[in-house]
C-alpha cells in the first residue's frame, strides 16, 4: 500500500493507492491561487491526480469543513469520478441549504470558512445529482475500504457534530448579512472540533490521520486505538495544540508527518512540538516528514524540492520516497 502526502502547501491532501490499482483520497488541499503562486513546488491536488494518471477514485473522505481540507476537492471531482465519498455530517441540512456569503467586513477567516461551506455543499449537490452515495461517519465505524486498507474512525464527538449542526441551521435560517456572518463566524472557531480522526491499517502499520482534530478531542477514544500507531500525520499542521503526551509518548512511530506551509503561518509546524516528541520517544527519535519544505534543521533536509511525500508499506516497514 502507498500513502502519498500531496505538497498542497498549507492544507491536507493525501492519497491512497492500494493493490489491483484502488485509489482513494482523504481531503483536496486548498483552491487559493496564493497558496500555489509562492513556491513552485506546491501543486493543486487536481493537478497532481492528473500527473501521476489518477483517472478514478474508488473513496473520497472529507475531513471536515475548511477551505485548506475542502475546497481543492471540486476541481478534483469535476475531473476525476468517484465511487463513494465519506464526511462526518448529516447531509440533509446542506442539501436544503443555501449559498452563504458574510459581510464585507468580516474577520478574513469568515469568508475563507464561507468558500469552504459552499464548496462542500456542491459537491453533495453534484453527488446527488450524479448518483454517488454519500455515506455520514462517526466514532465505531470502520471502513473496510480494500483488503489491505482498513479505516476506524475514531473522532468527532457526537456533541460536537450536534452544536455544529446546530450552528450550521442558524446560518442557513439567517435572514440578514449580520446574522450569517455572525454564524459563519462561530461555525469556522468550531469545525476542528468536528473533524475525523483516523486510524489507517495496512498489514502491521497503523497510521493515525488527524485532519485538525487535536488531542483535547480525543478523550472518549477508547485508549488502545491509540496503540501500535508507527506513523502519525500531526493534527492541525503542527501547531502547538497537536501533540500530547499522554497519547503519544507511547506510540512506536516511525514517522510524524507535518502538512503546514514553508512560511509557518498561524505557527504551524512549532517547534516546541518536534522538541517535545523527541524527547518523550528518545531515545527512538522517529523519522519527521514536512510536506512544504526544504528544509527544518535538525529534523529534515531535502534541499531538492517535491511535490509529494510517498510512503511505501509493506511487509518490509515503511519506505519514504520523495517525488
Amino acid at each position: 500500500m502507498k500513502a502519498t502526502i500531496i505538497n498542497v502547501g498549507y492544507g491536507d491532501a493525501i492519497l491512497f493507492q492500494a493493490d489491483g490499482g484502488y485509489t482513494a483520497l482523504l481531503d483536496g488541499g486548498s483552491a487559493l491561487e496564493t497558496e500555489f503562486a509562492a513556491d513552485p513546488y506546491r501543486i493543486r491536488c487536481a493537478d497532481f491526480l492528473r500527473r501521476q494518471n489518477i483517472r478514478h477514485l474508488e473513496a473520497v473522505v472529507i475531513s471536515h469543513i475548511h477551505e485548506d481540507h475542502v475546497c481543492g476537492l471540486e476541481p478534483v471531482l469535476r475531473q476525476i469520478p468517484a465511487d463513494r465519498i465519506f464526511v462526518p455530517y448529516p447531509l440533509e441540512p446542506f442539501l436544503e441549504g443555501r449559498e452563504l456569503r458574510p459581510a464585507p467586513d468580516a474577520f478574513r477567516s469568515v469568508p475563507l470558512y464561507a468558500n469552504a461551506l459552499n464548496a462542500f455543499r456542491r459537491i453533495l449537490l453534484q453527488a446527488r445529482d450524479n448518483g454517488v452515495p454519500v455515506t455520514t461517519v462517526g466514532p465505531g465505524d470502520t471502513l473496510e475500504l480494500a483488503p489491505e486498507l482498513k479505516v476506524r474512525v475514531l473522532a468527532p464527538k457526537a456533541a460536537s457534530i450536534s452544536a455544529y449542526m446546530e450552528l450550521i441551521r442558524q446560518a442557513y435560517a439567517a435572514e440578514d448579512e449580520a446574522s450569517v456572518t455572525e454564524c459563519l463566524a462561530k461555525l469556522d472557531a468550531t469545525s476542528n472540533q468536528t473533524s475525523l480522526l483516523l486510524r489507517v491499517e495496512s498489514g502491521k502499520t497503523a497510521m493515525l490521520l488527524a485532519a485538525d482534530s487535536c488531542p483535547r478531542e480525543w478523550d472518549e477514544v477508547p485508549s488502545f486505538l491509540f496503540e501500535n500507531v508507527n506513523v502519525l500525520k500531526l493534527p492541525h499542521h503542527g501547531q502547538i495544540d497537536s501533540i500530547s503526551e499522554q497519547f503519544m509518548k507511547n506510540m512506536p512511530l516511525e514517522c510524524v508527518i507535518t502538512t503546514a506551509s514553508s512560511d509557518h503561518r498561524y505557527n504551524s509546524a512549532n517547534p516546541q512540538v518536534y522538541e517535545r516528541l523527541s524527547r518523550w520517544r528518545s531515545p527512538h527519535t522517529p523519522r519527521f516528514l514536512f510536506s512544504d519544505e526544504r528544509s527544518y534543521p535538525p529534523y529534515f533536509s531535502q534541499p531538492g524540492g517535491f511535490q509529494a511525500i510517498t510512503l511505501e508499506i509493506d511487509s518490509g516497514g515503511i519506505t519514504p520516497k520523495f517525488i
